[in-house]
């Protein structure tokens, strides 16, 4: 390993790795276009995540609808009788 020559030396070359944070010996990635896919994927997770909720929500709320439907039909019934 050989450190960059800069009066911090906040980072230090790692043969085939990058580089690599002195202080927490966290490797570094540069990979900007793999940041971005990540982001947009993530992006993406989160809004069929919404969607989902959404739909679960709404399936809550017509068996609540139909619960009250059929209870509302067996009350007809019985007072036709």
């Amino acid at each position: 390993m050989r450190y960059e020559h800069d009066k911090l030396k906040m980072k230090e070359v790692v043969s085939g790795l990058g580089e690599r944070d002195v202080n927490s010996k966290a490797l570094l990635n540069n990979d900007y276009d793999s940041l971005l896919k990540y982001r947009i994927q993530r992006r993406r997770n989160s809004q069929q995540g919404s969607e989902i909720e959404l739909v679960r929500n709404e399936v809550v709320q017509l068996k609540s609808e139909l619960q009250e439907i059929k209870e509302l039909l067996l009350t007809i019934t019985k007072s036709k009788e």
